[in-house]
């Protein structure tokens, strides 16, 4: 009797052995199975990177040093100024791509934020808008984020608005010319003549002084770099011609 009774407590501790070690291997299986489940969702829910950005507009000498951080859908507003009876603004229409410098350039510093769209200056009347230039696939640096401005000169006859979205670029400053004729009221883009060439931008120096007026002309300082011409280095006087809506050089 007493040997009969050790083998039934031999076997009952046996069998509650079985029991335990097949939990615990129940268990660590439960547990690499949610390791498991947790890892896949893990890198399911990793956000895309600026890397996973690729640019719509037409590749650009800076198109290799920028990286592109995100895309706005919707238009924003890249420079302002209330005149005396409307607003010079420059919108962006459709995607605007908003990224940064890899790379420090002529064109602006490691980090400094990047801008392109098709770009359109406004005069903005109430709920009217006219459109005076459009700048399509523009492409422009700045050192952040903040709302650029056009700077004003006052001509007899009209108020002259000169815009340079890109801050720097190592031969000048490209500014784009907005007049608003004082008697007609009438807004418009100014082309600019130079010993016989037609442009859109007016070119300045990136230092000071900024274009000014004098003798109801236009005076601008041009950039200056090694091996500039002697004759180009003078300063430059524009007269203004608002029947053919041109600064013309003197």
């Amino acid at each position: 009797m007493l040997l009969a009774s050790s083998v039934l407590s031999f076997n009952l501790l046996v069998a509650c052995n079985s029991q335990q070690n097949s939990g615990i291997a129940a268990f660590g299986n439960t547990t690499n199975a949610e390791t498991t489940i947790n890892s896949n969702n893990s890198s399911s829910q990793e956000p895309n990177t600026s890397a996973d950005i690729s640019s719509v507009f037409p590749k650009s000498d800076l198109t290799d040093s920028i990286s592109i951080d995100s895309v706005n859908e919707t238009p924003s507003i890249r420079a302002e100024l209330q005149t005396d009876y409307g607003k010079l603004l420059m919108i962006s229409n459709g995607k605007e791509e908003r990224g940064h410098l890899l790379v420090s350039s002529v064109m602006g510093q490691e980090g400094d934020q990047t801008f392109q769209s098709n770009y359109s200056i406004v005069y903005r009347q109430g709920e009217h808008d006219k459109v005076l230039l459009e700048l399509p696939a523009y492409l422009f640096v700045q050192p952040s984020d903040k709302k650029l401005s056009f700077k004003k000169v006052n001509f007899k006859d009209a108020d002259v608005y000169i815009l340079a979205p890109q801050y720097q670029t190592g031969h000048g400053l490209e500014g784009y010319v907005f007049a608003i004729d004082k008697q007609s009221g009438d807004v418009f883009s100014l082309e600019i003549i130079k010993k016989g060439h037609v442009s859109k931008t007016l070119v300045y120096s990136e230092s000071e002084p900024f274009p000014y007026i004098q003798n109801e002309q236009l005076v601008v300082h041009p950039p200056i770099g090694a091996g500039t011409p002697e004759e180009d280095t003078k300063d430059v006087f524009y007269k203004l011609d608002l029947i053919n809506k041109l600064l013309v050089a003197e």
